[in-house]
């Protein structure tokens, strides 16, 4: 608003030639400034070329990291993210562990997909040619799996990616190289600064002459040499990579892709770097070092899913019951149609009742009870399709004990006895029977209203 005052202001005070000789003015400004721009975008950084120049050399071609892109998927519903390779732990861990690698190649969505490409481009062009495509490669499946392993425990029925953990892992791997480098460098300053003194001493005492052209030529052929084999990460690439790792920090973090797993993955990183950036200023590290390392990393992320165990599903058990349901009342319906047409006793339909159904029912039971490690989030459920077995177990025992009530030959009043007791006799059991199908089918209502949940719980989106 300022602004605008102050424009209006000096708009009304000059005249239109100044105004004229004003754009011209700033138009060339302008100019000046863009072309100013583009040479300082252009100018030779010795730092940093020389930096790239050591990068080529060590490794011409970096196509490891392209590769791990073209497994992404680019749709975030959960049924096509399981179908390219994510993660969920109540399938992972019943025989689909595969899941762990191939979540490190899933995304959850463009976006995601665009901002993790950016990332590996920028760090892979670095860390792949600092400690090798092969430690890249380990630091990278290393962080996404145990980023897996912390998702299929804490959110065993949640469908997950790790594409994140493991380039949190990169990150973890980029600190510690600068760590080392840092390192490094605090360690031979002292020498250097001891180097500087002595070599300005005997500078003063020695003939400006003694130092011929042939040894000086050495001299810069051996600092060549040497600065060939210490290989760096310039300042103003520290300032690039910490710009490309505040902005997937950001993203991550409101996305919900920074969570405890993506850390793990980060801490991942970072062991791997103490052990292998230690010498990446000088060479890049053996392979047969980092298969060892690889090996152990297999065997702890083993032990961890031994730990973790089978994560149970409670969902076919679920559907079990729901079928259970709609047989049982099938099969009892056809009978009781054939009661009424005189094919079937009320003896048989009973036994039907109390005997065959209630023990598939309890079967049932046995079966969910048998369920362990089952998630949080799944027990309501699993309690509800318990009481709803339970239930309908005593509904289905009661309502045999009714059929043979109801369908009993009446007893015949003896002779000689009171009218009235025998009213009074009759009337207890009218209510004893009123009371028993009172029960039965109070039962099989309480055990339909749990039916209902469990099904209500099987039809919602649920992992």
């Amino acid at each position: 608003m300022l602004l605008g005052i102050a424009g209006v202001v000096a708009y009304r005070m000059t005249t239109p030639e100044e105004r004229k000789r004003f754009y011209a003015f700033a138009y060339a400004r302008s100019l000046d400034f863009l072309v100013d721009l583009k040479a300082a975008a252009n100018r030779p950084r010795p730092d940093y070329d020389a930096f790239r120049d050591e990068l080529r050399a060590r490794m011409r071609f970096a196509a490891a990291f392209v590769l791990m892109l073209f497994g992404a998927g680019a749709i975030s519903n959960p049924e096509t993210l399981m179908a390219w390779g994510a993660s969920l732990g109540i399938r992972t861990t019943n025989g689909e562990w595969w899941r762990l690698v191939t979540s490190t190649f899933v995304h959850s969505g463009l976006l995601h997909v665009l901002v993790d490409l950016a990332v590996l481009i920028q760090l892979g062009l670095i860390l792949e040619r600092l400690v090798g495509r092969l430690t890249l490669a380990a630091v990278y499946l290393s962080a996404g799996i145990f980023d897996g392993l912390i998702n299929v425990s804490s959110r065993p029925v949640v469908v997950t990616v790790s594409a994140s953990g493991a380039i949190f892992g990169l990150y973890g791997l980029l600190l510690a190289a600068l760590f080392w480098q840092t390192f490094h460098g605090w360690r031979r300053r002292p020498a250097a600064d001891a180097q500087e003194i002595t070599t300005y001493a005997d500078a003063q005492e020695a003939d400006a002459q003694a130092y011929s052209d042939e040894y000086a030529q050495a001299q810069q052929a051996d600092a060549q040499v040497v600065a060939s084999n210490d290989l760096r990460i310039p300042p103003i690439a520290m300032r690039r990579l910490a710009i490309g790792g505040v902005v997937f920090i950001l993203y991550s973090t409101f996305s919900g892709h920074a969570t405890t797993a993506e850390f793990m993955g980060l801490l991942v990183g970072m062991m791997y770097g103490v052990i292998f950036a230690r010498r990446a200023s000088e060479c890049v590290p053996k392979t047969r070092t980092v298969a060892y390392a690889m090996g152990a990393t297999a065997a702890l992320a083993g032990i961890a899913a031994f730990v973790i165990g089978s994560i149970a599903d409670v969902k076919p058990e679920l559907a079990r019951v729901l079928d259970l349901e709609k047989s049982t009342a099938a099969e009892y319906r056809m009978e009781l149609d054939g009661l009424k047409k005189g094919r079937v006793t009320a003896e048989a339909l009973a036994r039907l009742a109390e005997g065959h159904i209630v023990s598939e029912f309890q079967e049932a039971d046995a079966r969910l009870k048998a369920l362990s490690n089952v998630p949080a989030e799944h027990q309501p459920a699993l309690a509800d399709a318990r009481e709803y077995v339970r239930l309908r177990s005593a509904s289905w025992a009661a309502r045999g004990m009714t059929i043979r009530r109801s369908y009993a030959k009446q007893p015949q009043k003896p002779e000689g006895a009171d009218d009235t007791a025998w009213r009074i006799q009759l009337q207890e059991k009218f209510r004893s029977d009123s009371a028993a199908r009172a029960r039965a089918e109070g039962a099989e209502r309480e055990s339909l209203e749990a039916l209902q949940r469990v099904a209500r719980f099987l039809t919602e989106k649920h992992a």
